[in-house]
């Protein structure tokens, strides 16, 4: 048996208007999991976010797994970063302390249908509904970003739970490493909504919260037979074609 935790308070915006909510309930709540996985001889699959990385980014190169033990807590750029980082380090304590069988999944940018637009959701999903409706899409000016679509997403967690308990904390990195700028992304999302080019604006980047670039490695979930399918484009016509139907 593996418990699967997904849950929790989700998204930069979010924890930065309620940061102590967001606190509480991604650690106190995980650490609630950790003893009754103990209790019952359960694996924990622990979901964090790939902002745990922070300004790991900058440097421009890809990030590993274990690129993450050389920083500190001090790169996290935003508190749902730092709940989730804080998340792995109580997992981390009761592997190597408790025997906690239990590995960490780190998701780079995974979209799809199902996912309804608010200013709290990602950039991809407000994109599509801004097209459909003829509003502007706003990008920030030299943003790159390698979105995973959920399908993929899944077959990679799939694989990694599969793997037996090594004795040690473990991490994955699961999402896609077809890379596209933001405005790429918007023209494509402007064709497959039949939207105007104008309709896309381009900004500066704010200089809080945000990484330009997210660059990371997926060899180590590759090893295990992970190869994403799903294109960007075909992802965005899915998307597209769920919000005609429930959001737009």
């Amino acid at each position: 048996d593996q418990v699967i935790h997904m849950a929790g308070e989700v998204g930069r915006m979010v924890g930065e208007e309620y940061p102590q909510k967001m606190m509480y309930v991604n650690n106190i709540g995980t650490l609630n999991l950790i003893k009754l996985c103990l209790e019952y001889k359960t694996k924990l699959v622990y979901f964090s976010t790939s902002e745990v990385y922070g300004r790991l980014f900058d440097k421009g190169e890809a990030v590993k797994e274990e690129d993450l033990e050389k920083g500190s807590v001090f790169t996290t750029t935003n508190i749902y970063a730092m709940s989730k980082l804080f998340g792995e380090a109580i997992v981390r304590h009761y592997v190597e302390n408790y025997n906690l069988n239990s590995i960490t999944i780190r998701p780079f940018m995974v979209y799809g249908p199902g996912e309804h637009s608010s200013k709290y959701r990602s950039a991809l999903i407000n994109f599509v509904n801004s097209a459909l409706k003829g509003e502007t899409i706003t990008v920030h000016k030299g943003a790159e970003r390698a979105w995973c679509y959920v399908s993929d997403f899944v077959n990679g967690v799939h694989l990694a739970m599969q793997q037996p308990f090594s004795g040690e904390y473990e991490a994955f990195n699961i999402g896609s490493d077809e890379y596209h700028t933001m405005e790429e992304v918007a023209r494509m999302v402007v064709q497959k909504c039949d939207a105007k080019y104008n309709q896309i604006k381009i900004i500066e980047p704010p200089n809080k919260f945000l990484s330009l670039g997210k660059k990371f490695s997926i060899e180590k979930i590759r090893n295990l037979g992970y190869a994403p399918k799903v294109s960007l484009e075909e992802g965005i016509h899915r998307v597209a074609e769920w919000q005609r139907k429930n959001d737009a």
